[in-house]
């Protein structure tokens, strides 16, 4: 029977050894769930040298396969340069798979940008998520983004 190498690891990081969690998510770097969790360890700083760059390039591989937790992480990254540089339109597009799937923290942060007129994105569409985010229950992020854009005039 072959080893669980995710929930090795799992085990390992609720348990805060996270240098052992980091060798059983390497044990099966190709797997998207692994990849995602390494991601966190690097930008968490747990059991490895804290390194966004590293950390995006984990994110960004989980992301491409379909982990929605790692879309709304390398969409914030491309948001905000951490360890890639600032790309808006990179950002929009894993963020809107995000939001899409239900991630709050990504719609609150992918209407952000259409609000800043970037990532492809218009005020008008920046409303619609971001009063959408507001209707499901977000919490006070959204009502800032809501107020500072002024997006109930778009």
């Amino acid at each position: 029977m072959a080893v669980d190498c995710y929930n090795a690891g799992m085990n390992a990081y609720a348990q805060r050894r996270y240098e052992e969690a980091c060798e059983w998510f390497m044990k099966d770097a190709e797997d998207p769930k692994c990849q995602y969790a390494l991601g966190v360890l690097y930008a968490n700083g747990q059991g490895v040298a804290q390194s966004f760059k590293e950390a995006a390039h984990w994110y960004e591989k989980a992301a491409v396969a379909g982990i929605v937790p790692a879309c709304n992480a390398i969409g914030f990254a491309y948001a905000n340069a951490l360890g890639v540089p600032e790309d808006f339109d990179k950002a929009a597009g894993y963020l809107k798979k995000a939001c899409d799937a239900g991630e709050m923290a990504a719609c609150i942060t992918l209407g952000e940008i259409y609000a800043m007129g970037r990532g492809g994105g218009s005020r008008a569409e920046a409303a619609d998520i971001v009063k959408a985010a507001i209707d499901a229950g977000a919490g006070e992020e959204a009502h800032d983004v809501w107020n500072r854009y002024e997006l109930w005039k778009a």
